[in-house]
């Protein structure tokens, strides 16, 4: 017996010994989260960041929640905001907006400049559109493509829904911005004060006439603010009313990303321009931007379909002047001129 007993207790001191590291382990956590440190070097090295050290760090700033507004500091790189104004100049037409039918209309509310580009047009804009997917919560084949404008001065976006009532709705938008504008051009929502924090009007500001005594965000390179066009429980959010303020001094760059409830246009999410036989190119050039363009044209689209044909079809349409080659400046802003195109300067695109 005495021999069991030994043996017994051999057994057990054993097993202690093997538990030891997992229940014993001054690493082990001893709250969900902490292991009892109270002190880092590296800890405090990060909070003892200096202001200028810290501004390229993204981060998400909460401005409103009547409305749902956000902030994303540092969402863009210099270089993402260059290769989207880049990517989307040539292409850069009078906005419209949508009409009563859903087609596009030219209207005074609106006087920007716009162009869209498919949310999978290369690697770097399919990058940024995941992130905006990452922050929102809902996959990338959820928002539509991606809708660059340019405001001058005085140019504006009156005040409007995002949210279009149909199966699958607006539920979010994300605004990026591109350029620094020097005064203007804030993103206000005329019928909300109501500040998370009263001070971020000081902070976030200087703002224009238009955008005083609102919920505001002045434009800032590399920023992005998202705000919710409906409720958590799935209604509209009438405090989602927004304008683009008139731009008073400089110019202003934004990508529109709207993010709907469920997949949007899914099938055509998976088509590249060059699957869908759509070219870059400048139209300003009287170059033909389709594969389809000579085919159409015999079919007699360019007036049949006008609007879309003499910008994507000027060669086939004989709607352009042929050009000398790409560095006739002079002859490419006379046919975009003649085609409604924006005349754009390329030291602006770098800005």
């Amino acid at each position: 017996m005495l021999a069991k007993f030994f043996a017994l207790t051999f057994l057990v001191l054993v097993g202690l010994v093997a538990l030891r590291p997992a229940a014993f382990d001054v690493e082990e956590e001893r709250l969900i989260g902490w292991k009892g440190e109270t002190y880092s070097q590296a800890a405090s090295e990060e909070w003892s960041l200096t202001v200028s050290e810290a501004e390229g760090i993204p981060w998400v700033e909460t401005v409103s929640w009547n409305p749902r507004v956000f902030i994303y500091h540092n969402f863009l790189t210099d270089a993402e905001c260059r290769h989207i104004k880049r990517t989307a100049a040539p292409m850069m037409k009078r906005s419209s907006v949508v009409g009563t039918n859903g087609s596009s209309v030219l209207d005074t509310i609106r006087t920007s400049y716009g162009t869209f580009i498919r949310r999978r047009h290369d690697p770097v804009v399919e990058r940024v559109l995941r992130r905006v997917a990452a922050w929102t919560k809902a996959p990338p084949e959820n928002q539509e493509d991606l809708q660059v404008l340019r405001y001058g001065p005085g140019q504006k976006y009156g005040a409007h829904m995002d949210s279009l009532i149909d199966d699958s709705p607006r539920m979010a938008t994300v605004l990026l911005y591109l350029h620094d504008t020097e005064f203007g051009g804030e993103t206000a929502f005329p019928d909300s004060g109501n500040w998370l924090d009263p001070s971020l009007a000081a902070s976030l500001g200087p703002f224009s006439e238009c955008a005083q005594g609102r919920v505001a965000f002045r434009p800032k390179k590399g920023d992005a603010l998202m705000f919710w066009s409906i409720k958590p429980d799935g209604t509209h959010d009438p405090l989602s009313l927004h304008t683009g303020c008139p731009v008073v001094r400089g110019v202003k760059w934004t990508a529109t990303s709207w993010v709907h409830s469920m997949p949007y246009n899914y099938d055509d999410y998976f088509k590249t321009a060059a699957q869908a036989g759509e070219h870059d190119g400048e139209p300003g050039a009287c170059a033909d931007l389709h594969d389809m363009c000579e085919h159409w044209a015999r079919m007699g689209e360019c007036s049949k379909n006008a609007v879309y044909m003499e910008s994507h079809c000027g060669r086939s349409c004989g709607s352009c002047e042929p050009c000398a080659g790409p560095d006739d400046l002079a002859c490419i802003n006379r046919n975009r001129e003649k085609l409604g195109f924006m005349v754009y300067d390329n030291i602006e695109l770098d800005a």
